[in-house]
């Protein structure tokens, strides 16, 4: 990643976790609400819509890029940087995508920006490269068959990240 992208970005942290079934939504009012009133800005997702740390980062290098020129869609850095994680161009869409949920059994915890967070020696530390960018994780984040074709032996993983780079685009 450029250096102005690693600067913009440099307090991002991110984990794995796994949890059980049933039990992610409550994870994430456990670990959001204190970490927020120690004042981190922090974003729950689920772990199978997550391509590696240099998608979380580049997420959260456009949402500051665009909350910077006021071009946001949310009030908030870690709705912002869902939207951008998701590749999406509504809100609501991004949320159905990236959010956890009942059947949620892993998620990506990132603290997006100060504050303190508790982390649990259980949590890996994300990787910047993801362990299976398989068709069919590409093709459930919204990868076509088409987009696929053109990569040749490109790494698959950039057509995420174009796909985040290309919300600024879609969203106007």
């Amino acid at each position: 990643m450029p250096d102005i992208v690693e600067e913009a970005t440099k307090d991002l942290k991110a984990w794995v976790v796994k949890v059980d079934r049933g039990y992610a939504p409550a994870f994430l009012e456990r670990t959001v609400n204190p970490a927020s009133s120690l004042g981190a800005q922090i974003l729950v997702m689920r772990s199978d819509m997550v391509f590696g740390l240099d998608h979380v980062r580049s997420a959260l290098f456009h949402a500051k890029k665009a909350i910077d020129g006021r071009r946001n869609s949310s009030d908030s850095l870690s709705m912002e940087t869902l939207l951008y994680a998701s590749g999406e161009k509504q809100l609501s869409s991004a949320i159905k995508k990236m959010s956890v949920d009942q059947t949620t059994e892993e998620v990506v915890v990132a603290r997006l920006s100060g504050g303190d967070l508790e982390v649990d020696s259980s949590w890996r530390i994300l990787d910047d490269k993801p362990q299976d960018v398989s068709v069919d994780r590409l093709k459930r984040f919204g990868i076509t068959q088409q987009e696929l074709d053109t990569i040749g032996k490109s790494d698959p993983k950039d057509l995420v990240l174009e796909r985040v780079a290309a919300v600024d685009i879609i969203k106007k």
